[in-house]
């Protein structure tokens, strides 16, 4: 089975709003058997959105669209799907019934115009709004369903978990898809790609599709599996999983949804632990990945951002002499901020970076990019050199994840 995503709204188009909607949308059509061929971003403009639908239409089994459904005049989908499917817009009661109620509960006015968000084509299989004023519309042309749903991504998300998913599920014969995503770090993709030659072989004789997903935050291996048997394919994943381990496992730390931060966070729980950081060139990014995750005061003791050498001799108690004789990006001040850092915030573990970010602070034998990370617990300690690119945004988040990684190596160890 084909689907298409459109996405409408000429804020997309000048960048002003980027598009999680398709992202989100092809993961959850891929998830449930069908194959994603298409996703188009169109104008609010009346010829674009009926363009676009009939090409769409004349080209898949379902076509989901969202954005063009609020109140104002710039939102053209409804009148325009109206004009496509035929009917006429008729007020839908269930509808009218919830914005009237979200509008009480907000205090306020309700006016003609948001009554008017319940006015829907006759033509249309209205799909109700929980969390907004805009209900969904599903349309049928020949062999084909539009399901048009509004742009906001809460009531987009939820309508289609609550609404869509299953309509979909009792009105589709679809294939069982079985996908598990194996999260790996440490290793370019190229070497990576190398390295698992023999075993895209292996996976192609199982009729397995393989991608590489690269970021700074690590290279994901997604595996799909697609056929009528789930069980059995589920058994060909664990087995092309494990191979997969026997092969790249000093690699691999985690699956699916799981990060870097969120492993090394779960590792240090099991290990009643703590960690505190001390940060130069990633300016409190290493931080930021380990507090946004829920529950991280258990596992986080603190950090310091010690960005210039005063703070590195006044806080972490790196000598004068080591700033001078080896610069701050060095192993041997790195050694000293870790030694600061278990001093100061008494952790089990510590993680000290020192680097040039770029685009400038090079040096003679020290280029953008170059990067000293040292993790250590009270009894070991690991201090490694890297160098990355020349790009400063993403030299940061290659050291915060590089030391991440650095250290599960070194807890493994321990």
């Amino acid at each position: 089975m084909r689907a298409s995503i459109l996405t409408i709204g000429d804020e997309l188009l000048i960048g002003q709003v980027i598009d999680t909607n398709s992202a989100w949308l092809a993961d959850s059509l891929t998830e449930l058997g069908f194959e994603v061929t298409k996703i188009l971003s169109i104008s609010d403009s009346s010829q674009a959105i009926a363009e676009a639908v009939n090409e769409l239409m004349g080209q898949s089994d379902l076509v989901i669209s969202t954005g063009g459904l609020g109140p104002t005049s710039d939102d053209r989908t409804k009148p325009t799907l109206c004009e496509l499917f035929g009917g006429q817009l008729m007020l839908h009661a269930p509808s009218l019934s919830l914005i009237e109620q979200i509008f009480h509960k907000r205090g306020l006015p309700l006016t003609e115009t948001n009554k008017n968000q319940a006015l829907i084509p006759s033509s249309c299989t209205p799909i109700l709004n929980y969390h907004g004023t805009a209900p969904g519309m599903i349309f049928r042309k020949g062999n084909c369903l539009l399901i048009s749903l509004p742009g906001v991504p809460f009531e987009m998300k939820n309508m289609f978990t609550e609404g869509v998913r299953p309509f979909i599920e009792q009105n589709f014969t679809l294939p069982a898809i079985v996908r598990v995503t194996v999260n790996t770090f440490g290793i370019p993709e190229s070497f990576l790609s190398d390295k698992l030659k023999d075993f895209e072989i292996y996976l192609a004789d199982r009729s397995i599709a393989l991608a590489y997903l690269p970021s700074p935050s690590g290279i994901r291996l997604r595996l799909t599996a697609t056929g009528e048997n789930k069980g059995r394919l589920s058994n060909l994943l664990d087995m092309a999983v494990n191979e997969l381990k026997s092969l790249i496992g000093e690699n691999i730390f985690g699956f699916n949804d799981e990060t870097l931060p969120s492993v090394v966070s779960k590792r240090l729980r099991e290990k009643n632990a703590t960690l505190a950081v001390a940060e130069s060139c990633t300016g409190g990014y290493i931080s930021h990945l380990i507090t946004q995750l829920p529950g991280s005061s258990d596992i986080y003791k603190g950090g310091i951002v010690a960005y210039s050498n005063e703070i590195k001799q006044n806080v972490l108690g790196v000598s004068h002499d080591l700033l001078i004789s080896h610069g701050a990006v060095s192993q041997p001040v790195v050694e000293a901020m870790l030694d600061g850092t278990l001093r100061v915030f008494q952790s089990e573990y510590a993680i000290a970076v020192s680097g040039i970010a770029g685009p400038t602070g090079a040096t003679a034998g020290k280029p953008v990019g170059t990067t000293w990370i040292g993790v250590a617990s009270r009894e070991t300690r690991l201090v490694e050199l890297y160098t990355f690119g020349n790009l400063r945004e993403v030299n940061i988040q290659r050291a915060a994840y590089t030391a991440l990684h650095q250290l599960l190596k070194l807890m493994d160890k321990d």
